[in-house]
């Protein structure tokens, strides 16, 4: 073997933070210009503010469905690496998920018939359905990260060897502090989206963008100042007291005020995360006049960062458990220790899994530059040009 057990356990959580970071950079960026389409109304005909949707929308053309590729290597991953917490969360959160599949089904025919009719209440229709289509999936990513910090309420059946819920795990993920991180998480794709559409879009109405940012970035900055205080004086987080060894599904825990910075106290460098957050925020909105690229790779980061501190705050938790059972609180936990497949098939995984990432990133690499190829920027003479050919 190329590398240990557990060395294959903590390169797959990375792998699964790696996938998560690239779905939320760059389909995140897509979300966000669909939610903001349909207020799109500056002026006072529909025709005039249709033309400005159309150009926002092209904006994402090429690659928006190139983007749900990390979903579907998220999903894959979680059935082949952590079978236990694919089957715990599609078990429990079916309804959440179910939802966030249907109106995924609105995107395809969104992008592709939205134009094909000149009829203000059609396109009006489609807009509101990409919308839909964006909204409810970012707010419910959102609410599902923060409810892992309050746990769901499951324990592991020894006879049916499967998770069981004690509750209803739909509702358990409403909280003051998921609710918190789904509005998070739509503030930062919603800042995402204008500093790309600062970057794409030309003359006035790419300006109106980059005024707006400024909004998301302070909202961005409160929000993440706020998480931080309730994690550390608020949420009783848990801090894992066994050795990996000997962890099964009956973890010794620890539940403590601010125990999911305890990581932080054993590894002062995670901090580098939340910082690099409000840096790459501050910068955002520093360079996004003189250079809208940086800026846009500013909010990537900042987008990256919160999410590593996320996934450095949970670790080596992959889904807390807030069941009180024989073991206490916090006992029926899911990590990586006790939920990875076998060495040989983390291995072999890995192997398939390093060559198709190499290949999908390069092609993406590819194909992000032969959109803009020639031409960075599109502005109303694009549209008149291509007016049978864009969305």
């Amino acid at each position: 073997m190329l590398f240990d057990y557990m060395t294959l356990q903590i390169i797959w959580w990375a792998i699964i933070l790696l996938v998560l970071i690239l779905y939320a950079t760059t389909a995140g960026c897509d979300f966000g210009v669909t939610i903001i389409m349909p207020f799109m109304s500056k002026h006072k005909g529909f025709k005039e503010n249709d033309v400005e949707r159309r150009l926002a929308l092209n904006t994402i053309a090429p690659t928006w469905d190139g983007n749900q590729t990390w979903i579907v290597i998220g999903g894959g991953a979680l059935f082949g690496i952590w079978p236990a917490v694919y089957g715990t969360i599609f078990s429990g959160l079916y309804p959440a998920l179910l939802l966030v599949l249907f109106t995924f089904f609105l995107r395809p025919p969104g992008f592709d018939y939205r134009s094909k009719l000149d009829g203000d209440g059609w396109r009006k229709f489609w807009d509101w359905s990409l919308f839909i289509s964006s909204f409810i999936p970012v707010l419910i990513f959102g609410l599902v990260l923060g409810a892992l910090f309050h746990g769901l309420p499951f324990y592991h059946d020894d006879f049916l060897l499967r998770s069981v819920y004690a509750g209803n795990a739909f509702a358990s993920v409403f909280s003051p502090f998921a609710i918190l991180c789904a509005l998070l998480a739509l503030s930062m794709v919603l800042m995402h989206a204008c500093l790309h559409l600062n970057r794409r879009l030309a003359g006035e109405l790419g300006l109106r963008f980059r005024r707006l940012s400024n909004l998301f970035i302070l909202i961005n900055l409160l929000l993440v100042t706020i998480g931080l205080i309730m994690l550390a004086y608020v949420i009783p987080g848990m801090i894992i007291t066994d050795t990996p060894a000997s962890l099964a599904f009956n973890t010794q825990v620890d539940v403590v005020t601010g125990g999911w910075l305890h990581n932080y106290a054993l590894h002062p460098w995670m901090w580098l995360a939340p910082v690099l957050c409000y840096v790459m925020l501050l910068l955002a909105a520093i360079t996004k006049e003189k250079n809208e690229t940086i800026a846009y790779w500013c909010s990537a980061l900042a987008i990256t960062a919160i999410l590593c501190s996320a996934a450095f705050a949970l670790f080596p938790f992959v889904v807390p458990s807030n069941w009180v059972g024989a073991g206490g609180f916090g006992s029926q936990s899911l990590t990586i220790w006790n939920v990875s497949a076998s060495e040989y098939s983390l291995m072999g995984m890995l192997y398939i899994t390093f060559a198709f990432m190499v290949l999908i990133v390069v092609y993406k690499f590819w194909g992000f530059s032969a959109a803009w190829r020639g031409k960075s920027k599109l502005d109303k003479s694009d549209l008149e040009q291509n007016n049978h050919t864009f969305y």
